[in-house]
């Protein structure tokens, strides 16, 4: 019989001196470790269930060195988990499955199968899940497994959730605090799925209302039909699945049902309220079907992030050939294989990182060219190369878009480029090459600036971003770039200036006498209404009530550019009062 034993009572016998044994299997051959911990199991067992793993057995077995000091039997190496690993034994072992009690460990179990292409395990942990654990239903919790899903490239448990999430409205408010449950990039995947499945949805509900819908409710008299010759509202709630599929729901169905049926209250040829029940089961029975025939046609539109190359343009360094400063003594590698020629000491004075890193003796394992040490970097040759130019007395390379001067202001950051960073911000300042991003690339600055640290553009970045929209329909890919918690930040900031604005409006509004409003007093509006405290002018009063209950509506989908409209509004309200000499008068003395 197999066993498992605790790692507290670990067997240590002579022929098995091994401390912490995890799993012991009759007739093992060879010992899998993790972490300091041991598995004794037959190779065969793992051999069959997992191609990599049996490549790696045999590579072991095939080595001179696979001797190990503390057991008589080859010894396996395994980077993954000693917990997760004596869980995924249990299902290629006939010995009661284990499966984890957390999400994430749960889903690093399938990742750890996925990864050793065990396809018979990861189904039978697939389905010793199901029975165990019920799907989340609610959606922070879809959203966690969801963004687990994808951290582990778990395509199967990412198609589950996201259509799960589709059971609620996907926007930027609507998330709002789980904003930083997953990175912008498999937010970003998601919101492509659920675009994706509502052009679908779109097109497959609109053949079903003109040529199915009207065979599930024959016999139905309606005072209004549609040009299908079905319930006009029957007609409407099918179309608007399309726009929001979170409502296909039964209870929304009613609640269009019902709101149609008040309206009609005073119609008697209306049947609507008395449509048979198994009509109505016969209908949501057809409408189901289109719907999941449209969620099946849609899988394929859900990526795995890992599996997206880097949606940006990869940079030719075909034109920086190999930088050389003369006398250079050293040399710096960009990611992208130019080498740059330059001299220790300059390095040394420009940064603190690169002194520290040439104080140090040289590893024995080093590269040299041409006698030369190499050390490789992860900034690209064209960052490089710009970054170069600014230490030495050549022509300035300065970067030719605002995102990649973000990039080389962080790299100046992190190799504590100080006076670097700030000659270039006084440069771009100085030059006016670079103006304040505009559209969605405020957001893109923003996503790069935070990611990188860089406080002084991303406040800049933050308050351009208020100029526009903030939805996922207008951030578009650059929410790929975006860390969890860097936009639920920027939410909560553009949120926070909304309801600043709310208060200074409504504070204005409550002024009364003598404060700075008495400037308008002498407007006879003001004059006639100071028995009540009020202190402006009625076309200013309504101007700015409007502009605040304006305010408390608004949503995302609007640019918070309050100062610019209500600007253009005031100029208006001015001119339709421009009978008065008062008003005109401190308008032109004091703005």
């Amino acid at each position: 019989m197999s066993s498992t034993i605790p790692y507290e009572t670990a067997s240590t016998t002579a022929d098995q001196p091994l401390a912490n044994l995890l799993f012991d299997y009759p007739d093992a051959d060879i010992i899998l470790r993790s972490h300091g911990r041991h598995f004794r199991v037959p190779k065969t067992f793992i051999v069959n269930n997992s191609p990599i793993l049996g490549e790696l057995i045999r590579r072991t077995l095939g080595s001179p060195n696979d001797a190990n000091a503390e057991a008589s039997l080859p010894v396996v190496q395994l980077p993954d988990s000693s917990e997760i690993l004596r869980c995924l034994l249990t299902f290629i072992f006939p010995v009661t499955p284990l499966v984890p009690s957390t999400p994430e460990e749960i889903m690093e179990l399938l990742s750890v199968a996925q990864t050793y292409q065990m396809d018979s395990v990861l189904t039978h942990i697939r389905d010793r899940i199901a029975r165990r654990n019920s799907l989340p239903t609610s959606l922070e919790p879809a959203l966690h497994i969801y963004a687990l899903a994808q951290k582990y490239g778990l395509r199967p448990e990412a198609l589950r959730t996201a259509r799960t999430v589709l059971n609620y409205p996907m926007t930027i408010e609507d998330f709002d605090n789980k904003l930083d449950i997953m990175p912008g990039a498999a937010l970003y995947e998601l919101w492509k799925y659920h675009e994706r499945v509502r052009t679908i949805l779109a097109s497959d509900l609109k053949e079903f209302r003109m040529f199915c819908a009207g065979g599930t409710v024959t016999g139905l008299r309606c005072t209004k039909l549609s040009s299908s010759q079905i319930p006009y509202w029957l007609d409407q709630y099918i179309e608007s699945i399309g726009k929001s599929p979170n409502l296909f729901d039964y209870a929304e169905l009613n609640i269009a049902m019902a709101r149609h049926t008040k309206d009609m209250a005073s119609q008697p040829r209306c049947e609507c309220a008395s449509i048979p029940s198994h009509t109505i089961r016969d209908f949501w029975d057809a409408l189901g079907s289109i719907v999941d025939d449209s969620f099946e046609r849609a899988k394929s539109a859900l990526s795995l992030v890992r599996e997206r190359e880097d949606f940006r343009a990869q940079i030719d360094s075909s034109q920086y050939k190999s930088f050389d400063i003369p006398d250079g003594n050293f040399i710096i590698r960009s990611s992208d294989n130019v080498n740059f020629h330059v001299h220790k000491s300059v390095l040394a004075m420009a940064s603190p990182f690169f002194k520290d890193l040439l104080s140090l003796p040289q590893p024995p394992d080093s590269e040299f060219v041409n006698g030369l040490p190499v050390v490789q970097l992860s900034e690209s040759a064209e960052l490089l190369n710009s970054l170069i130019s600014i230490l030495y007395p050549i022509r300035t390379v300065i970067p030719n878009s605002y995102e990649k001067l973000l990039y080389l202001l962080a790299a100046c950051q992190k190799y504590e480029m100080v006076s670097v960073q700030t000659f270039i911000r006084s440069e771009v300042m100085r030059g006016g090459e670079f103006p304040a991003p505009q559209g969605a690339e405020a957001f893109t600055a923003y996503a790069i600036a935070s990611s990188k640290g860089l406080i002084p553009e991303m406040e800049n970045a933050a308050r351009q971003t208020l100029n526009y929209p903030m939805t996922f329909e207008f951030l578009g890919e650059g929410l790929r770039l975006f860390e969890g918690w860097a936009l639920c930040d920027l939410v909560n900031f553009r949120r926070r200036c909304r309801d600043n604005l709310v208060t200074c409006l409504d504070s204005y509004l409550k002024l009364k006498p003598p404060g700075p409003s008495r400037i308008w007093l002498s407007c006879p509006e003001a004059t006639s209404m100071a028995y009540r405290n009020r202190v402006l002018p009625t076309w200013l009063n309504e101007l700015l009530s409007r502009n605040q209950n304006s305010l408390k509506l608004q949503k995302f989908t609007s640019p918070l550019d309050i100062h610019s409209r209500t600007r253009g509004e005031y100029f208006v309200a001015l001119r339709s009062h421009g009978n008065c000499n008062s008003c005109l008068g401190v308008h032109i003395t004091n703005g």
